[in-house]
């Protein structure tokens, strides 16, 4: 927490505020105010340990705690005031507190000069953005911005005038002044909670831009293979082949599914937080100061081409799956095909057996026919003999070479009925 726990050193620009900045006059309406954001990205325990920490700070000044699960919490320490608020994926920590001195310069005073520093320096989670504001009823003497780079427009139908130039200061934060030239109270406060939106959501919708640049070079890996592989799918290598070229679509499929699942929520919440951004720019209805870039003609220079960068690498990884699908499909048809046309050769090939096996069923049955007739025979003969002992007139040998034709024939049509019956069946 070294971002906070520095002091700011202020630096005047030896030009100071640029004329058109603080061109036309303007009345007191309230005393300056000074107001400082800093959120953070979820630490140890999420929303709970942002809580914890919170309450820590209310027992030191003797405050009320937040509940458990409270979500918010807001302190006034007397001189300081501070408010926390737990969104989704931050905790924002906006601080307040009167300008002091009013003829100092900006930002030589800040909201977090009272708050005690090492609570802050405790501050859990990673700070993702912080940003000094200091809303006042006149235009400044002398800015530490950058001239050529001065952001400068009128909010609110003019009654209000916001001047930064998006960049961090020596401890880290962003500068922001708002000139108030209306005595509603309201408006200070509502100007002053869009520009803190537009710094946290910016700033958030910027995550997902390094993760687009790492994104990118997996892309292009899975680009080459993709490639490489459906054009190897026009070759005629074989079912084997064409097995192996599957099994690699399948290894490229998983890893931009893996890819996917890494990056789609951060993509998503990108569009979510760019979308917040122009919201809130558009609720601010600037007009250019004198020539001077207003906050919306910032973003579409400086954070649109990283957003179109993250949409960009979206659609290449869904465009690569698709691709890694449709060559998938393709080849899964081929092999399909050259497996029906493997079964069909089967089935010849089973048929070719089969008739092999009637064939020597046949052959088989024109012996067993054979061998049935000649025990038969054998059988008639014992027979015959025995009567030839009895009538001396029975000439065996005669009966059996008669009734040898009449056996066969019964035999053979016995067979044949039991194989056509099988048949049948």
């Amino acid at each position: 927490m070294g971002l906070i726990s520095a002091p700011w050193r202020f630096h005047p620009k030896r030009d100071g505020l640029l004329a058109e900045a603080h061109a036309r006059p303007s009345t007191p309406v309230s005393a300056p105010m000074l107001a400082t954001r800093v959120a953070t990205l979820g630490g140890d325990g999420g929303a709970e340990g942002d809580r914890a920490h919170m309450a820590v700070l209310c027992r030191k000044i003797g405050a009320p705690e937040p509940g458990p699960g409270a979500r918010w919490c807001g302190l006034d320490a007397g001189g300081w005031r501070l408010r926390w608020e737990r969104h989704t994926e931050t905790s924002t920590w906006t601080f307040f507190r009167p300008k002091p001195d009013v003829a100092r310069a900006p930002f030589q005073d800040t909201a977090l000069d009272l708050a005690p520093s090492d609570w802050l320096a405790a501050l859990p989670g990673m700070v993702l953005a912080a940003a000094h504001v200091e809303i006042l009823s006149q235009s400044p003497t002398g800015l530490a911005f950058a001239g050529e780079d001065l952001i400068a427009s009128d909010v609110a139908g003019g009654q209000a005038q916001v001047l930064t130039d998006f960049r961090a200061g020596p401890d880290g934060f962003t500068r922001f002044v708002i000139v108030q030239n209306s005595p509603d109270p309201v408006l200070g406060g509502h100007v002053l909670q869009q520009i803190l939106e537009i710094e946290t959501y910016r700033l958030l919708a910027l995550l997902a831009f390094p993760l687009a640049g790492e994104a990118g070079v997996v892309l292009s890996r899975l680009e080459a293979d993709a490639a490489a592989t459906a054009n190897r799918v026009g070759e005629e290598g074989g079912v084997e082949q064409d097995r192996q070229l599957l099994e690699r679509l399948a290894g490229l499929a998983g890893q931009a599914q893996s890819l996917a699942g890494e990056t789609s929520y951060r993509f998503a919440a990108a569009r979510a937080y760019h979308g917040l951004v122009q919201e809130r720019i558009r609720q601010l209805n600037e007009i250019s100061v004198s020539g001077r870039p207003t906050i919306g003609e910032f973003m579409a220079r400086r954070l649109a081409p990283a957003m179109r960068t993250c949409i960009a690498t979206e659609d290449r990884l869904q465009d690569v799956s698709s691709r890694i699908a449709r060559t998938t499909q393709l080849l899964s048809t081929r092999v399909s095909v050259a497996a029906e046309q493997t079964n069909l050769d089967l089935l010849k090939s089973m048929n070719r057996r089969a008739e092999l096996q009637l064939q020597l069923q046949q052959t088989v049955e024109g012996l067993s026919v054979a061998a049935i007739s000649y025990y038969l025979m054998g059988l008639i003969k014992f027979i015959l003999e025995g009567l030839g002992e009895v009538r001396h007139t029975l000439n065996p040998t005669l009966m059996t070479g008669l009734l040898a034709p009449l056996v066969v024939l019964i035999v053979w049509r016995v067979l044949h009925r039991l194989r056509m019956r099988i048949g049948a069946h």
